[in-house]
């Protein structure tokens, strides 16, 4: 029997789902909060940025990272480090274990990401990501041609 439901809320019911799979979630053995792995991924991506930087990419205040970052020092995830150019500059670094952390998540989202593609043919895997970077790259252009 054909649905009747629109393409848009037929997304919208995938991305639910989606949203629901373990694929993108931090492992339960992992003791951070999305908000505190989002953090520490946000300098594994920018090593050496400071709390302004951070706040101003993820738009929140400044003392709100401020605390965040507080917290992954004090976990022993984030160091501070002198700016040899700047006495009141503290860039933030990983620490080792904040590595460990950032590897162990990235595994594991990579093996349910793996998973996710498992019940389609290498095809189907390709015809898949094929539409979804032509959607993306189309939403993109949309959207910065609206500003």
């Amino acid at each position: 029997m054909p649905t009747t439901e629109t393409p848009e809320a037929r997304l919208l019911s995938l991305f639910r789902q989606i949203r629901n799979l373990p694929v993108l979630h931090i492992p339960e053995d992992i003791n951070l909060s999305p908000t505190a792995f989002f953090l520490l991924n946000w300098v594994s991506r920018s090593p050496g940025c400071g709390v302004l930087d951070i706040a101003k990419g993820m738009s929140l205040a400044p003392p709100t990272i401020s605390v965040g970052t507080r917290r992954l020092v004090k976990a022993g995830c984030l160091e501070r480090r002198q700016d040899p150019q700047d006495r009141r500059g503290k860039p933030l670094f990983l620490t080792p274990e904040g590595e460990a952390i950032i590897q162990h998540v990235r595994q594991h989202r990579y093996q349910m990401l793996k998973l996710f593609l498992s019940g389609m043919t290498p095809d189907e895997q390709t015809q898949l990501l094929n539409l979804l970077e032509k959607a993306v790259t189309a939403m993109e252009a949309s959207l910065e041609n609206d500003n």
